[in-house]
């Protein structure tokens, strides 16, 4: 401890928001050798972290800066310098070498950890900054700035912490459960920021008239194209595989439109791009004996193939000689042109991603600085970006969290 902490009680750094991004920063600051702490409102850390990537933690994409600046939904350019100056493969190299934990790649350029374990992530993360610098069960519920600089960040409960810089990384409100309960916008709010309406980000689909549709849950289908249409025109447009759940639709495919769909919004499905009339009537050509159903399947999961076949309103038996060219539009159809209607707002509580928050235009991209109170960084999911599936959100945080680090002199 330097001297004028022990006299003043004031660390050089205060970092609200003990997940991902709080995490990050609070190891660069422990390689910088800042005097810091991490404030968190539970009593551990990186909650939500434990649930990304289906509890496997798809910690990083690899792909480079500047093909990453497509991914988040027109904040690519506010996020660049973070991106560049921290690719992922430096945040690859910082993870292995210095958190000591083994990555692996798989497809999509997506990163995991060897073990295939979140809890390894957290773990990792909190070993490294040390149990000594994280305030457990503290909620920030007051942040201040005094006449010289310094910040005070005071607890529901009364405590209070003193620093000359300051990092808002309380995430989003996706998941509250974790912790992501929206605090971040009520602090910044305080300082007069703005706050972009938060709505759900990669979240399932809850759909109507799904117990009257004959397709099981737990159906997943790969390779589909999605779309939010509205009559003839396409508003969005996402490719991947879609889940059927027990009350709608989920998977990467579906999750990535659920940033722009709310309740009434058709989602459209071609569950079989490469399927053509001509490639299916060609198929069934060469198989003139064999069930309808049997030669749909051979392109789509059988369950879907029932589906299909008893939308034409065929006889599940019709052979494919028998089949007309009615019955099999109609079922090819059922696949590729497969249209439902949401049936509420997607669920910001059980979403993966917060889209909407503390409106980036009061920031310096340069920095995550603020532009009008100075040593006042935010960085995260807090901040309106939301990136699509695939690593990226958890990218932004760790590239974020370099940057605004790096920006705070000692």
């Amino acid at each position: 401890m330097r001297t004028e902490e022990r006299i003043t009680g004031i660390k050089d750094l205060g970092i609200i928001g003990g997940g991902a991004a709080g995490l990050f920063a609070a190891c660069f600051a422990c390689e910088k050798g800042m005097s810091f702490e991490l404030l968190e409102k539970m009593s551990s850390c990186g909650n939500k972290l434990l649930l990304t990537g289906h509890g496997r933690c798809n910690i990083l994409n690899l792909k480079a800066a500047p093909e990453l600046k497509s991914c988040y939904h027109g904040k690519g350019n506010f996020l660049y310098p973070a991106l560049a100056s921290f690719p992922p493969s430096e945040a690859f190299a910082f993870i292995e070498n210095v958190l000591v934990l083994k990555l692996t790649e798989e497809d999509n350029n997506r990163i995991f950890p060897v073990s295939g374990k979140a809890r390894d992530v957290r773990d990792a993360l909190v070993s490294f900054i040390g149990e000594d610098n994280i305030r457990y069960n503290f909620r920030a519920v007051s942040l201040s700035q005094d006449g010289s600089g310094i910040w005070t960040v005071t607890s529901e409960d009364g405590r209070e912490g003193r620093y000359k810089n300051i990092i808002l990384a309380t995430g989003g409100m996706s998941f509250p459960k974790t912790g992501s309960s929206g605090d971040s916008y009520k602090l910044a709010q305080s300082l007069g920021y703005e706050i972009v309406p938060p709505k759900a980000a990669l979240a399932p689909v809850r759909i109507s008239g799904r117990d009257d549709l004959d397709i099981p849950a737990g159906l997943t289908v790969k390779g589909c194209i999605a779309k939010i249409t509205e009559g003839d025109k396409v508003l969005s447009q996402t490719e991947g595989d879609v889940l059927f759940t027990h009350d709608g639709l989920s998977g990467p495919a579906v999750m990535e439109l659920a940033r722009g769909v709310k309740r009434g919004t058709v989602i459209t499905l071609d569950m079989a791009p490469d399927l053509s009339d001509k490639v299916l009537t060609e198929s069934m050509d060469q198989s003139p004996t064999r069930k309808f159903v049997n030669v749909l399947s051979s392109f789509i999961p059988g369950s879907l193939a029932e589906y299909a076949a008893g939308c034409s309103g065929a006889s599940s038996d019709i052979t494919c000689a028998k089949t007309t060219k009615d019955v099999r539009r109609k079922a090819l159809s059922a696949v590729k042109t497969f249209t439902v209607t949401a049936s509420q707002d997607p669920d910001i509580g059980t979403a993966y991603v917060t889209a909407g928050g503390i409106d980036v235009s009061g920031f310096d991209r340069k920095t995550m600085g603020s532009k009008t109170h100075k040593g006042l960084y935010v960085i995260g999911e807090a901040l309106d970006i939301d990136g699509i599936s695939g690593g990226y959100n958890l990218t932004a945080c760790i590239a974020g969290a370099r940057l605004a680090v790096g920006s705070i002199g000692i």
